[in-house]
C-alpha cells in the first residue's frame, strides 16, 4: 500500500493515524499471505493450467510436456518437498520462469525401422529432475541460457538445446547442472557489467566535476587578472 498522502491545509490527525494503522495491517496481510497458502494456491492453479504440475483432472497436459516416464512426479506435494522456497515466491515470477522452460524447444529426428519421425524436446523436461530451477527470475534464465549458448554452441540456441538434451539422456542430473552453471555464470556476468557501468558513470561524473571546477577556477583567474576582483 502507498503511504498516506496529506492534502494541502489541515488534516485530522486521528483519521490519519487510523488510516496508517489500517494500511500497516493490510501490508502485513500481504506479506504473510504466503504463510497461509494463498500465494501457492494461485501459483498451483497457474502451473496446472500450463501443464507444469500434474492436474488430476487433465493428466494429458503434463504427459504431453514431460513424457509418460516422468510427468507423474511433478505434483504439488513433490515439487514443494524439493523446492520449498516456491511456496513464498510471487506467482508471476514462477510462471514467467515456467514460460522460459516451455518455450525453449528444439526439434530432433528419430529413426525406427527406417522410418524417420520429427519430435520436439523442451527444457521443461528438466523440471522434474530439479524443480528449484523455477526459483530463478526469467531474465536470469534467458541471459544465462544465452551465456551458455555463446560459450558452448557458438551462439546457436538449437545446438545448445540439442547438447543439453543429449546430456539429459546420459545423465539428467548433469544436464540440469550444466544449465544451472550457465544461469549462475550469466548472473555473475551481469553483476560485473553493472559494477563496471556504475564505476564508469561515477568516473564520468568525477571528470565532469573536475572540468567544471577547472573552468570556474579559470574564469576566476581571468577576472583577477583583468582587475575585476574576486567574487
Amino acid at each position: 500500500p502507498s503511504a498516506l498522502t496529506l492534502a494541502e491545509g489541515e488534516c485530522d490527525k486521528t483519521d490519519a493515524m487510523e488510516n496508517n494503522n489500517e494500511a500497516e495491517i493490510i501490508e502485513q496481510d500481504d506479506d504473510q499471505s504466503w504463510e497461509n497458502g494463498q500465494v501457492w494456491k494461485e501459483t498451483e492453479r497457474e502451473l496446472h493450467a500450463m501443464g507444469i504440475l500434474l492436474d488430476p483432472e487433465n493428466e494429458s497436459v503434463a504427459r504431453y510436456i514431460y513424457g509418460s516416464d516422468s510427468f507423474s512426479t511433478m505434483t504439488s506435494e513433490t515439487i514443494l518437498s524439493r523446492a520449498p522456497q516456491l511456496l513464498r515466491l510471487p506467482t508471476d515470477q514462477i510462471t514467467d520462469a515456467a514460460d522460459f522452460f516451455l518455450s525453449s524447444v528444439c526439434n530432433f529426428t528419430t529413426t525406427i525401422d527406417g522410418d524417420a519421425t520429427s519430435t520436439q524436446w523442451t527444457l521443461a523436461t528438466l523440471l522434474p529432475v530439479d524443480p528449484s530451477l523455477l526459483t530463478y527470475c526469467a531474465n536470469d534464465l534467458y541471459h544465462g541460457f544465452e551465456f551458455l549458448t555463446n560459450m558452448m554452441a557458438r551462439g546457436n540456441p538449437n545446438t545448445m538445446l540439442q547438447t543439453i538434451r543429449s546430456q539429459y539422456y546420459l545423465s539428467p542430473i548433469i544436464a540440469t547442472q550444466l544449465l544451472r552453471v550457465g544461469i549462475d555464470s550469466g548472473i555473475d556476468e551481469q553483476r560485473v557489467s553493472n559494477a563496471l557501468g556504475n564505476a564508469s558513470k561515477a568516473s564520468k561524473n568525477a571528470v565532469e566535476g573536475i572540468v567544471g571546477d577547472m573552468g570556474k577556477s579559470y574564469r576566476e583567474w581571468r577576472r583577477i587578472k583583468d582587475g575585476e576582483g574576486s567574487i
